[in-house]
């Protein structure tokens, strides 16, 4: 080991004699230095880059959960409320269809203008022949217990209550309260984030004609957007959402371009259908928004690094 250590040093000493060669030589290893370490902090912090989207990610996905959640318990209120309503269960067990049918349009008539049309009620009897019951209908109506979720029916995309209304341990009528799924873009406006609902293109047939007619573009390849409730800066920047995009963020994934960042969550029906696509995100452009955070922080850490290595470049020469 000492004669390797003193060989290296007489080594050395021949590089120091010969100028050139001593030069040149820190002048390749400083210069790989530099390049491993460029390499590095760009690494580094493009890993903590990554961290800050993830956390970000979770972050929308447990504030839409929140959102849900809130809503579930606002709708379960209004039809317990409406479960006690003795005008209602007298209608409901002498089959009073038109008394029902009165207290529905006053009851949507008194909160138009408060919900923005976003929040009906629906009585179903059960002894009405007539009406033909959806799937969620018929699953209360056999199970006997509440249900709640995301829904497309015929006037809308709606989040659905239903309460069954039991006697004598049968289901005499479903109190349903609905709430447009386009509510929620209020809580994310607040904010000053990007909320979108994207329904897949299969359900269209659900919808009304004039509930789908001239209203959605399309988004990708299985997606439409309704074009009336967002402005046009939110349909410019769904132009660039491709159909990989869009399976990136399916998979739970998020995507990053020069203009924004977003992710989403997959919206499934009480049926447990794939029914559409909530993204979240926010615009590089908004003043203080994470990403312009994150960038930020990351050009100044690798811009201080840079000018270390250079300081030390120099101190060498």
């Amino acid at each position: 080991m000492f004669g390797f250590i003193k060989t290296l040093q007489q080594f050395i000493r021949k590089l120091k004699n010969n100028k050139r060669v001593w030069f040149t030589t820190i002048f390749i290893f400083a210069t790989i230095g530099v390049i491993l370490s460029t390499y590095m902090l760009i690494l580094t912090t493009s890993k903590t880059s990554n961290k800050v989207y993830e956390t970000q990610t979770r972050a929308y996905e447990l504030h839409l959960k929140s959102l849900e959640s809130l809503t579930e318990t606002k709708l379960h209120q209004i039809a317990l409320a409406l479960s006690h309503n003795k005008e209602i269960i007298t209608a409901l067990f002498a089959n009073d269809k038109a008394t029902l049918e009165q207290i529905e349009n006053e009851f949507n008539s008194e909160i138009k203008e408060e919900e923005k049309n976003s929040l009906l009620i629906k009585i179903h009897p059960t002894s009405n022949q007539n009406e033909i019951l959806r799937n969620s209908l018929m699953s209360t109506l056999q199970t006997k217990n509440n249900i709640f979720g995301p829904e497309v029916i015929y006037n809308g995309i709606f989040y659905i209550f239903l309460m069954p209304i039991i006697k004598d341990e049968k289901v005499v009528g479903i109190i349903e309260v609905r709430q447009s799924i386009y509510a929620l873009m209020d809580s994310f406006n607040r904010l000053k984030q990007e909320q979108v609902f994207l329904l897949d293109s299969k359900m269209l047939p659900l919808l009304s004609i004039q509930n789908r007619e001239g209203l959605y573009l399309q988004v990708g390849k299985n997606y439409l957007v309704n074009s009336k409730l967002y402005d046009s800066s939110t349909l410019g920047y769904l132009d660039s959402v491709d159909f990989i995009s869009l399976q990136k963020i399916i998979s739970g994934d998020y995507i990053v371009t020069k203009d924004l960042y977003l992710n989403g969550v997959v919206v499934r029906d009480t049926n447990g259908v794939d029914i559409g696509l909530i993204l979240m995100g926010q615009k590089v452009s908004q003043d203080g928004s994470f990403i312009d955070m994150s960038k930020n922080m990351t050009n100044q850490v690798v811009m201080i690094a840079l000018g270390l290595i250079v300081s030390l470049l120099l101190f060498l020469f």
